[in-house]
């Protein structure tokens, strides 16, 4: 079981995919929201707004099944020595209750922007009142034709989110916490380690699924959750040390 095996380790490692992420079509459900959306769609200049009337659903929205499996997730971990590297970006994993500096977020957020040019390397925070002009649109109190797009101080580009998928991706933003996450790991060596993952798929395999099963693969003390609704499979090298389990997280959480 994944409670004895997480019990009996001395180190935990988690891996968060898109499958533990708000997707956009359930934030489409959300009747104002789709109304918004279709706005934006159809009108070119004001494209750039995409981004922020998703940050304001994800922000004003509670979202039940993503909070509830960071509150299973919280309480299996209570009391040990873990850390999470979390591949979504929707930000909720930053109210869940873990500790700030057991998370590295190396897809981005949408808490930060970035100049689309990467022209200096910085990265800047939402403005307050830009960001209540936006909220005021969204809540039917300011004209469409009132929001400026954010532009770069030092270039004139736009500025868009901190997020992996940006054609230059300033990936400041989480260095210091991938640092912090390196070193951790080298305190694993030969010492018994529970490894989860959770609906993690092959976007980006280069961050979560392959180290992960390359640290299992040379810690013969380890043992490792693969959690995913299709891509739940373990590679030979592993599998006798390994659990796979086809099962969106969500509802695997649930059940813990």
């Amino acid at each position: 079981m994944l409670t004895q095996d997480i019990r009996e380790a001395e180190l935990v490692l988690v891996g968060i995919g898109n499958e533990m992420q708000v997707r956009l079509h359930a934030l489409k459900e959300i009747q104002n929201f789709a109304e918004k959306l279709s706005i934006l769609e159809q009108r070119q200049d004001k494209e750039w707004l995409i981004p922020f009337l998703i940050r304001y659903y994800l922000k004003k929205e509670f979202h039940p099944e993503i909070t509830e499996a960071y509150h299973k997730l919280k309480l299996l971990l209570e009391g040990k020595n873990y850390f999470i590297v979390s591949m979504s970006t929707d930000d909720l994993i930053r109210d869940a209750g873990f500790g700030e500096n057991r998370v590295t977020l190396p897809c981005g957020t949408y808490e930060l922007m970035q100049c689309m040019e990467n022209c200096n390397g910085k990265l800047f925070s939402v403005d307050d009142a830009f960001w209540e002009k936006i909220c005021g649109w969204i809540e039917n109190k300011v004209s469409l034709e009132e929001l400026e797009e954010p532009i770069c101080p030092d270039c004139g580009a736009g500025l868009v989110m901190n997020q992996y998928g940006q054609q230059k991706y300033q990936e400041g933003g989480y260095l210091e916490s991938w640092e912090r996450y390196t070193k951790w790991l080298q305190g694993t060596v030969n010492r018994k380690l529970c490894i989860l993952e959770l609906g993690v798929g092959m976007e980006i395999p280069s961050v979560v699924r392959w180290p992960f099963e390359k640290i299992c693969f040379y810690n013969q003390k380890s043992v490792f959750w693969r959690v995913h609704s299709s891509l739940y499979q373990l590679p030979e090298e592993i599998r006798m040390r390994g659990n796979a389990i086809k099962e969106d997280p969500l509802t695997f959480l649930k059940k813990q």
